[in-house]
């Protein structure tokens, strides 16, 4: 009992320690932030019973704050909320710790290697083929992000930059949970069919001059405890350049038991270069998706255009992609639901505003 007391009393004296020393820092208030892009469409398909003219928007708003103790740890939040009704309205919330040592993140975030991912420069918001937020070809996304654990939560570590370079690695203790409203007084529970999932990123970046350099390097590994999946590999790795008003760059992640389906190898790439002078950019990007073991399919897209700051947050754009699907071309949606989407070719044109906020 006597230890319990002065385990107690020594706790109890380290809060106080801990409330003083904090006591000057002002308290976190939440800022306001986010985006919205809206595009107007036109699309020509090969085959199907596609309309050919659409509208699309896509946005968040963000609410983020952070605070400095006196001690010079830095506290902070980060709140997502989808900017249009969809299944999950909350995109990401989790909250950092940072100091001398790095930086800790905690709750429904990206993992270290695709936060620390670079990829090839896109010429246009939102239509831009690294993983687009706007895609109207009905192919699915090539994206050299390695994104099979989503949101998931997980802990993320980061640490200080040296020489250029960082490292991260996160955990995520069960890849199909995202924060819920669901009781915190429950007993640990298997979500779904991803079990425990390892993230690890090292990034390399400077700049000598006029000249700046980008590269990445990422591995990541989701357990699965369903018997008829697979565990699931992702390589990726980026490189990007900026010179005289040019940016360019590529990368390519390999996947192995894609959407845990065994002996099922995805490989994605993208490649891009854009110029811009003043408030003006313009530039080509092309991504390309590889499948193996389903229909050993291949998928070719190019994006064309261009962007111009008419103002401070405000971006008009314009640009046309092209979507070449061969027939043996088959993309995997869904682990549990099989495949989504066949061969087909697509041409789309798009033009619209971009707002940051």
């Amino acid at each position: 009992m006597k230890k319990v007391i002065l385990g107690t009393t020594a706790l109890v004296a380290a809060s106080a320690l801990t409330a003083g020393t904090a006591s000057a820092a002002e308290g976190i208030k939440l800022n306001l932030g986010g985006y919205l892009q809206s595009s107007f469409v036109v699309a020509d398909y090969d085959d199907g019973d596609q309309l050919p003219t659409d509208v699309r928007h896509e946005g968040e708003v963000f609410f983020t704050g952070s605070t400095t103790l006196d001690n010079g740890l830095k506290f902070g939040v980060n709140i997502q909320l989808e900017a249009y009704t969809a299944s999950d309205q909350i995109d990401e919330t989790f909250m950092f710790v940072e100091g001398s040592f790095g930086r800790v993140n905690v709750g429904s975030e990206d993992s270290a290697a695709y936060l620390m991912h670079y990829s090839s420069p896109s010429p246009v918001p939102a239509w831009g083929l690294v993983s687009p937020n706007a895609n109207a070809s009905g192919l699915g996304n090539p994206s050299t992000l390695p994104n099979e654990l989503g949101d998931s939560d997980k802990i993320t570590y980061f640490t200080p930059r040296f020489a250029g370079f960082q490292v991260g690695a996160s955990f995520t203790p069960d890849g199909d949970k995202e924060t819920t409203s669901a009781t915190v007084y429950a007993p640990i529970a298997n979500e779904g069919v991803e079990d425990e999932a390892y993230s690890f990123g090292v990034n390399y970046q400077n700049t000598f001059n006029d000249f700046s350099v980008g590269a990445s390097l990422g591995y990541q590994l989701i357990t699965r405890d369903l018997a008829v999946l697979e565990d699931t590999d992702e390589i990726a790795a980026g490189l990007t350049v900026g010179f005289g008003g040019f940016n360019v760059g590529a990368a390519y992640k390999f996947t192995d038991n894609d959407s845990g389906i065994e002996d099922l190898e995805r490989e994605d790439w993208n490649v891009g270069v854009t110029y811009g002078q003043g408030p003006w950019e313009i530039g080509v990007q092309y991504a390309g998706v590889k499948y193996d073991d389903l229909g050993d399919g291949d998928l070719h897209a190019w994006v064309i255009g261009g962007n111009y700051v008419l103002g401070p947050g405000i971006t008009a754009f314009g640009g046309v992609q092209f979507w070449d699907a061969d027939d043996e071309y088959v993309f995997v949606n869904d682990a549990l639901s099989g495949v989504s989407g066949t061969g087909n070719d697509a041409t789309v044109f798009f033009v619209g505003t971009a707002l940051s906020f």
